[in-house]
């Protein structure tokens, strides 16, 4: 629900109480099979009488002859049996292993937001987060897909002063109606390099320069609705205090506002948002 005084803030949160933790991977008696597992199942298929070692319906030893190649015939068996279930198992982003390769051609992988990390744990990190992406709705949501790519990002809903509803004093401004179709994503704990005098050189280096805050840009630039527009600010911490910042562009046209000072006394501010 709206707030009459303050704007509306998103905070990631995981999907369950307990974390972002995945369900017991399901399995049975033939999921990872053993050669003396089977062997009993084995034995039971031969026929039954003395040339065989069981005379008179007595139960075949697994120490004899043919014990020793029914263990030889069923070992292509297990592995079939695990390989099989393997391939079951990584029909879903979650689970995959073997797959990895075919679920990146599926999904356009890697691609120009995929992270520099192409290590197997990265490369699969990318997918089930390109596989998250196409559910993506919400604020909450936005916010849950950046923190599977490694960002730690708050999302604000700026609201437009509306008489009858909202408190003078508060955080609603006053403007154009369309000014609403701007929400602005807090990015914190990302690098940022600034101008340094006596170092930098004037006409070459910017004023600042962040590390990866194009990929997040890119990650959401396909995804956001196209009504409205995001606005990036980097924070030193989550949830932002201050209000000082310097503006800018990045080389897509997107705005974002580095963090320039943290006003220490606007902490009490925190508990209303909360």
């Amino acid at each position: 629900m709206r707030d009459p005084g303050l704007n509306t803030w998103t905070y990631y949160a995981p999907v369950t109480a307990g974390g972002d933790v995945p369900p017991p991977m399901p399995g049975d008696a033939l999921s990872d099979p053993s050669v003396e597992g089977l062997l009993s199942a084995g034995l039971a298929c031969w026929p039954v009488g003395a040339a065989w070692g069981t005379p008179d319906g007595m139960a075949a030893g697994d120490d004899t002859g043919l014990a020793r190649f029914t263990r030889a015939v069923l070992a292509p068996f297990v592995d079939l049996y695990a390989r099989a279930w393997r391939l079951v198992v990584e029909s879903t982003a979650g689970t995959m292993g073997d797959s990895l390769p075919e679920w990146e051609a599926d999904h356009g992988l890697p691609d120009a937001c995929t992270s520099v990390d192409q290590s197997t744990a990265g490369r699969r990190q990318a997918v089930q987060a390109r596989v998250r992406g196409t559910g993506v709705i919400t604020p909450l949501d936005f916010v849950r897909l950046a923190h599977d790519r490694g960002f730690e990002i708050a999302i604000e809903e700026p609201a437009l002063f509306e008489c009858g509803f909202s408190e003078c004093g508060g955080e609603h401004t006053l403007g154009d109606a369309r000014e609403e179709a701007y929400w602005i994503v807090h990015v914190s704990n990302i690098a940022v390099d600034y101008f340094v005098v006596g170092e930098s050189e004037c006409g070459f280096d910017p004023l600042f320069a962040t590390s990866g805050l194009d990929r997040l840009q890119c990650l959401f630039r396909g995804l956001y609705p196209g009504w409205t527009q995001p606005v990036y600010e980097i924070d030193e911490e989550l949830p932002p205090f201050a209000h000082d910042w310097l503006t800018g562009l990045d080389s897509g046209g997107e705005r974002f506002f580095p963090r320039a000072l943290l006003d220490g006394g606007s902490s009490a501010r925190l508990s209303g948002i909360l």
